[in-house]
């Protein structure tokens, strides 16, 4: 089991999780994916997250938030929040790191990201969870050189 410090974006719109993940991987973040708030629930009970990059406003954005309540707390991720309606408020503040209005802001995301990867105690990743499905290093073909 290795000890890591891995996010899970959890958006219902394909094109943004796709911006988010390449986004932090290329700022060398451990990322995975979740279409809706039961899969990101699924996902948190199969491994540890640090943070939860959670789109509010999809279905099951507010469940998902009950749901993370019930953990105890050492067990919970970070969350922060992103929507793109009204600010959020009355968000347990034991369990949601912060929130951002969509449209984002890349820096100021990358920047909110960081400091609560940082904040967060790296966790030992559960028995069975796979490889996150990116590991932070950019491949070459996007880095701009030539694979040998």
């Amino acid at each position: 089991m290795e000890r890591e410090k891995r996010i899970l974006v959890t958006d219902d719109d394909a094109a943004i999780r796709a911006l988010l993940v390449t986004i932090l991987r290329r700022r060398g973040f451990k990322v995975d994916t979740a279409r809706d708030g039961n899969e990101a629930m699924q996902r948190c009970t199969q491994c540890r997250y640090s943070l939860v990059v959670l789109d509010l406003m999809m279905m099951s954005g507010y469940e998902f938030l009950k749901a993370i309540e019930a953990l105890e707390p050492e067990s919970r991720p970070m969350v922060l929040v992103l929507t793109a309606g009204n600010p959020p408020h009355a968000l347990n503040p034991d369990v949601v790191a912060g929130s951002m209005h969509k449209p984002l802001d890349i820096e100021m995301l990358v920047d909110t990201v960081a400091a609560c990867v940082t904040t967060s105690r790296e966790r030992l990743q559960a028995e069975g969870c796979p490889a996150a499905e990116t590991d932070g290093r950019i491949p070459a073909s996007e880095s701009g050189t030539k694979p040998n």
